[in-house]
């Protein structure tokens, strides 16, 4: 399964972007670039860790937390063909 095919990083972005103003008071695009490209890179839910408790400091733990929880479903989503394949 291809999940670069499904989107699945640009579907979490919404999630990420709101989480994220919520820890610090306000947008922060550069961050959400950060994150996804991260994502994109699958990096472990241990290094996403690492990368973003200098940042969110004592959310970071429960921010990967959730955001692992999403990605997850997320690609249930795709495994099981509930989720809608892009146009190419």
């Amino acid at each position: 399964i291809s999940f670069f095919q499904h989107e699945i990083h640009e579907r979490m972005k919404p999630w990420i972007q709101k989480k994220i103003a919520e820890y610090l008071g306000e947008e922060e695009n550069t961050l959400v670039e950060y994150i996804i490209s991260n994502l994109r890179k699958h990096a472990s839910a241990t290094t996403m860790l690492e990368l973003l408790s200098k940042i969110l400091d004592d959310e970071a733990e429960m921010f990967v937390m959730k955001m692992w929880r999403m990605l997850i479903f997320e690609i249930k989503k795709v495994e099981i063909g509930l989720s809608p394949k892009t146009k190419v």
